[in-house]
């Protein structure tokens, strides 16, 4: 169990009890286990059960079921994390064969209402063009460029997502997902190298150990460089304040992919936490078409 809050790395969290609602298909994948209707051992109760052949669906549709994790939130940095924390391993299972077509087809299994937005997320024109034409509008006139500027998407699938600056393009994913043209792919963190500008985007909200990824991955950057954050916020300002001060117990906060909740203020916590200093920040309305939203961004670089 967690007595420090994984993002900013203080001791300073308070127990919100078990109000992270686990979604099937993250139950199945992460922990092995799926939600039933537990059937009587009592005969009476077999007979009536047999006799009325009432379907366990019905109950559960009467009664309603659901697994529920411990939460906390860091009353430092406003950040919200499971209280017990998943391995890298645990983890990895549910990533294995992330938005392939067996991916989406057990999900859909599990979650029924993923089958409209299956093949939308991550791929769909309009979420293409809110992120990467948002992100370039973003960018302008932040970053000093240089003939040997370079690019690194720590994650980043098929680096799709980076910024269309003049430059060599890497992407470092350890799935068999094939890069767009003109971006190299690296599946090894022993090849990576340094850059002038290093990217994970809507990765931390997916990762047990935030502050100790971001710290990895800062050591990629150069000396001068620049290391561009990106993730949703799942919750409201208000929402938060609301965990905080005990007025709001948010029953049901989903957890799907994301076992992280992020605002403006924890990720400018983690990012000193890490030892760099925050540039630019802001939080910025979404729509990708099959969700609004709205993401929080960070553009850092190095404490002098």
């Amino acid at each position: 169990m967690s007595t420090r809050c994984r993002n900013c790395g203080s001791a300073h969290v308070k127990d919100l009890g078990f109000i992270g609602e686990v979604a099937p298909f993250f139950l199945k994948r992460v922990l092995n286990m799926q939600i039933g209707t537990r059937v009587s051992r009592h005969p009476l109760r077999q007979f009536a059960r047999r006799v009325c052949s009432i379907p366990n669906g019905i109950f559960e549709k009467i009664y309603g079921s659901g697994a529920f994790m411990e939460m906390q939130v860091c009353l430092q940095c406003s950040f919200v994390q499971t209280r017990q924390p998943f391995s890298d391993e645990d983890l990895g299972r549910l990533y294995v064969d992330y938005r392939s077509a067996t991916y989406n087809a057990e999900r859909i299994r599990y979650e029924p209402t993923y089958a409209p937005i299956a093949n939308d997320v991550g791929k769909a024109d309009q979420e293409m063009k809110c992120r990467v034409d948002g992100l370039n509008r973003w960018l302008e006139g932040k970053l000093e460029t240089s003939a040997d500027f370079s690019m690194l998407d720590f994650g980043g699938s098929d680096g799709r997502f980076l910024p269309k600056i003049s430059g060599s393009k890497f992407v470092f994913e350890i799935s068999d997902t094939t890069p767009l043209p003109g971006i190299v792919r690296i599946s090894s963190q022993k090849d990576l190298t340094n850059y002038s500008y290093v990217q994970i985007a809507h990765v931390l909200e997916h990762v047990s150990e935030p502050l100790g990824l971001l710290k990895h991955v800062a050591r990629f950057m150069k000396p001068s460089g620049y290391l561009y954050i990106e993730v949703p916020q799942d919750l409201s300002e208000e929402q938060i304040a609301a965990l905080k001060n005990g007025s709001s117990r948010l029953e049901g906060l989903p957890i799907h992919e994301h076992v992280n909740v992020y605002c403006l203020a924890s990720i400018k916590a983690l990012v000193d936490a890490a030892g760099l200093t925050v540039l630019h920040a802001e939080t910025t309305p979404i729509d990708l078409g099959w969700i609004t939203g709205t993401n929080v961004r960070a553009l850092c670089g190095s404490k002098p």
